[in-house]
């Protein structure tokens, strides 16, 4: 769908819940009028719910990210792969708490991590020199650091969560390489230039909505229900 095609049929599809909805009053004029700005908040708004949605489960079908093959053509062009080095000073020193640990920064545009890994250095061992990474709460890493089943082992490394997309990855070897499959962050979508004095995200001039065409017309029609009910109507689904 084209930032025209979203605009028209905002309008339409927001003025034919418009007519039914019912303020409780009987003069109620049954038109909703919005700027090409805050239709583009919504749209924005609704796409993000949508993903959001689709990665972990929480929609109608009740069905997460690469659990059928729909959801992963949805999502399958916001999938991206990086291969990440440790974090060094200007000197050139790595970065890390202790020896069993290194900093790693993630890309910007990262929303939602699906698989990470590690290369690693183990001496005297030739065969797989790949963890899996997983993932730890800082209060929870200070319980198992030093449980050897459930702490950085033979097996596996443990990421924490900084600041400033900033990572620590925990290790019982040397990590040469951090390796991570992502979901990358969504461009809002804006049906027009918005001018100086307006942006969403950063962005204020027109962005062609980035998820697959399939969704469109469901982002389109969350949309219309969020401008619809954060204008006080309740949408009349029985017409």
């Amino acid at each position: 769908m084209e930032l025209k095609d979203f605009s028209n049929n905002f309008d339409l599809l927001l003025n034919s819940y418009a007519t039914s909805a019912s303020f409780g009053s009987t003069d109620n004029s049954g038109s909703i009028e919005l700027d090409e700005f805050e239709k583009s908040q919504f749209l924005t708004k609704a796409q993000e719910n949508i993903i959001e949605g689709l990665y972990n489960g929480r929609n109608p079908l009740g069905e997460s990210f690469e659990e059928t093959e729909e959801l992963r053509r949805y999502l399958g062009s916001l999938v991206k792969d990086i291969e990440l080095t440790p974090v060094t000073t200007s000197s050139g020193a790595v970065l890390g708490v202790d020896s069993k640990s290194k900093f790693f920064t993630l890309p910007e545009d990262l929303w939602f991590i699906t698989y990470e890994s590690v290369d690693i250095t183990r001496e005297g061992c030739e065969g797989n020199n790949t963890l899996e990474v997983y993932p730890v709460r800082q209060d929870e890493y200070h319980k198992i650091k030093k449980n050897p089943f459930r702490g950085a082992n033979n097996r596996r490394a443990l990421r924490l969560d900084l600041s400033e997309n900033n990572v620590e990855i925990v290790c019982k070897f040397q990590v040469d390489k951090y390796y991570v499959r992502y979901l990358r962050r969504l461009k809002p979508i804006i049906l027009t230039n918005l001018g100086d004095e307006n942006s969403i995200q950063g962005y204020n001039t027109p962005q062609e909505c980035e998820v697959h065409e399939s969704l469109h017309q469901k982002i389109l029609e969350l949309a219309v229900q969020m401008a619809i009910q954060s204008r006080g109507y309740s949408i009349n689904r029985d017409k």
